[in-house]
């Protein structure tokens, strides 16, 4: 599996191009494969006889697992055969979180249930209950002391033996049996032996609901065991009954939950919000597009969207920045790259409209256009997402009225647009009809604080209210 983007991990092969046996030349596709910055065809580095492929369609592995194998010009099929078994001894094994979790059918062996309690003593602060990972006939105890642990209903294991070689021996029975007997209940009113009770300390399990077997009804290390195997069966089956199914993750969809979650966490977001009339802003719309009639692309709200957020970061080339961590200062970009977050098949994704600065509000709406359609049709780029410097997303096409949307890691800020609607607005003192739509701003402090972030959207609002500054370089219209 190649690793086609830079934060590449893994892979899902889409559909393979060529079939085993079919020769295939240097720069040929070989399959299309999902990453998690696009879907990309993958081109052969060499020349020779496809002799096998390894994965099917659908399956996702990580970057760096034999997905075929070819037979280059002169070589046998031994000796290919020889490199691929090589190439899968040395293949990357897949993650850990990847790999199943055995589901529990029936209570543990006194084998195995030390084990499923040891893995959640780990987590837990303070001394630690270390448990024998062996069988009681592997416990050294001598026979007699065996036949009264066995008449008693005690569990060897909670014991510590003081015979020869650390054997357990009647005298530590009789010991422990006195021990217990003067052992008061908890304040539930719960009898258990003292290891059961550390055991459900450190495991945070309540023992009320536990039936005991041991001595005068206590409950043993091994009725917790099984009380803790029996209820992680009932919610395994719980979980079957609430759940009807699972949706699988995209590569890009994976992208995005471990970005919206590095952003959520590491930039502290606050949010800002005006309302803006657009009344002007429509009448502008519609003029230019009956002027420019076919000779040039319509303009949409999203297109004087960014010629407006493209001359407000120019502006303020402060809010056109970054915080770096490592080096604990804030960079200013040198160029205004921006997104635009775009809904495809479920997916949502961001291409960037590079190097706004300076470009009319027709050129940005080639660019634009071309991007949505290149994504609609699945066939964008890793460099299509690359470099973003600010995020525009609108979901005033669904009638949201108002939203915050979360900032896209590098960027400092994200612009979140509502819905265009008449409105009842106060003018002169008089209640009038207006259209407005409501723009909110996400902004890490670090970056921006509040006074920034509001002169610049206060900026936006502007050119939203007096647009015709969006077309004066747009080749004769309002100037």
């Amino acid at each position: 599996m190649p690793k086609l983007s830079d934060t590449m991990e893994e892979g899902t092969l889409i559909a393979w191009r060529k079939r085993s046996g079919e020769p295939i030349k240097r720069g040929e596709i070989l399959a299309d494969i999902e990453t998690d910055k696009a879907d990309m065809e993958f081109e052969s580095y060499t020349e020779g006889v496809i002799q096998s492929l390894a994965i099917e369609p659908g399956t996702t592995v990580p970057v760096g697992t034999l997905i075929a194998v070819i037979r280059l010009p002169g070589e046998s099929e031994e000796d290919v055969a020889a490199a691929a078994a090589s190439a899968e001894q040395a293949a990357p094994a897949a993650p850990a979180a990847a790999m199943p979790t055995p589901v529990p059918t029936s209570a543990p062996t006194a084998a195995a249930a030390p084990l499923a309690a040891a893995a959640p003593a780990a987590l837990v602060s303070g001394p630690r209950i270390v448990v024998p990972l062996v069988e009681d006939d592997r416990i050294l105890a001598t026979p007699r002391a065996r036949r009264l642990a066995e008449e008693k209903s005690l569990d060897l294991s909670e014991l510590e033996g003081s015979g020869p070689a650390g054997a357990i021996v009647v005298r530590d029975l009789e010991q422990y049996l006195k021990d217990l007997e003067a052992q008061e209940p908890d304040a539930e009113g719960v009898r258990a032996t003292p290891l059961a009770m550390r055991m459900a300390g450190e495991l945070g399990v309540d023992l009320e609901p536990v039936k005991g077997s041991g001595p005068a009804g206590r409950i043993t290390k091994s009725d917790l065991l099984e009380h803790m195997a029996s209820q992680k069966k009932i919610a395994v089956e719980r979980e079957a009954e609430l759940f009807r199914g699972a949706l699988q993750l995209s590569q890009k969809r994976k992208a995005l939950i471990r970005n919206m979650v590095q952003s959520k966490a590491e930039a502290p977001h606050f949010y800002i919000s005006m309302n803006v009339q657009t009344d002007q802003l429509k009448q502008l719309r519609d003029q230019v597009n009956e002027e420019s009639a076919d000779k040039r692309p319509r303009l949409t709200y999203t297109h004087f969207t960014i010629k407006a957020v493209a001359l407000a970061l120019e502006r303020f080339p402060e809010a056109n920045a970054t915080y770096r961590e490592d080096q604990k200062h804030i960079a200013l970009y040198e160029a205004i790259n921006i997104g635009l977050a775009v809904d495809v098949q479920d997916e949502l994704v961001a291409p960037t409209v590079k190097d706004c600065q300076g470009k009319s509000i027709f050129q940005l709406a080639d660019e634009a256009n071309s991007l949505i359609q290149r994504a609609r049709m699945r066939k964008l780029q890793p460099s299509d997402y690359a470099d973003g410097t600010f995020t525009i997303s609108n979901l005033g096409m669904f009638g949201v009225d108002s939203f915050y949307a979360i900032i896209t890691p590098p960027q400092s800020s994200i612009l979140s647009v509502g819905v265009i609607e008449q409105r009842p607005i106060v003018r002169d003192g008089k209640l009038d009809i207006g259209t407005l739509t409501s723009l909110g701003l996400s902004v890490d402090h670090r970056v921006l604080d509040g006074v920034k972030a509001s002169q610049f959207l206060a900026e936006i609002k502007r050119l939203f209210e007096s647009p015709e500054e969006l077309v004066r370089d747009g080749h004769g219209f309002g100037s």
